[in-house]
């Protein structure tokens, strides 16, 4: 699924040195947050995470799980000023080549409802929706529904 992008980015493992920096930029792109512990407590699970670094600096993340043959995506974000530059759809494709290298069948994710653009970005990926989970996020007035999405391996061009 891997594709070329003009800007020159780097993927690498999330460091536990990583977890300020990754902990902001989802500050700046989320109402309701993952903490720094979060973030260190995914590490010390051992799920699989990433940081995405553009001339040195972290401009994005992700953070996934897998048991088995199913992925999870648990947490993506993009840092504002970098984001609408294909950098969310290359932590995507990342994070499923990763999971498929290891014998997933399936990525699966939930978005909130009104994460339009978000959507968006993951239909035109192969992503199906799947269903939905009633009042599974916090909203600023109240709960939002989540959509569930997933991504098979020959969805994704495996």
């Amino acid at each position: 699924m891997t594709t070329a992008y003009p800007t020159v980015v780097d993927i690498r493992p999330m460091a536990e040195a990583d977890v300020a920096t990754v902990a902001a930029i989802e500050a700046s792109v989320q109402d309701f947050p993952w903490t720094e512990n979060l973030f260190a407590q995914s590490l010390k699970d051992q799920h699989s995470a990433w940081v995405m670094e553009k001339t040195g600096e972290i401009v994005g993340f992700a953070v996934s799980m897998q048991v088995l043959d199913e992925a999870s995506l648990l947490t993506i974000g993009v840092r504002p000023d970098h984001q609408r530059q294909g950098l969310g759809r290359r932590l995507v494709e990342a994070v499923f080549d990763h999971a498929a290298a290891h014998g997933a069948a399936v990525l699966f994710l939930e978005v909130r409802q009104s994460n339009k653009g978000a959507r968006t970005l993951y239909r035109r990926m192969g992503f199906v929706e799947t269903g939905v989970r009633k009042g599974y996020y916090r909203a600023l007035d109240g709960r939002e529904d989540a959509i569930l999405m997933a991504l098979t391996v020959d969805e994704g061009g495996r």
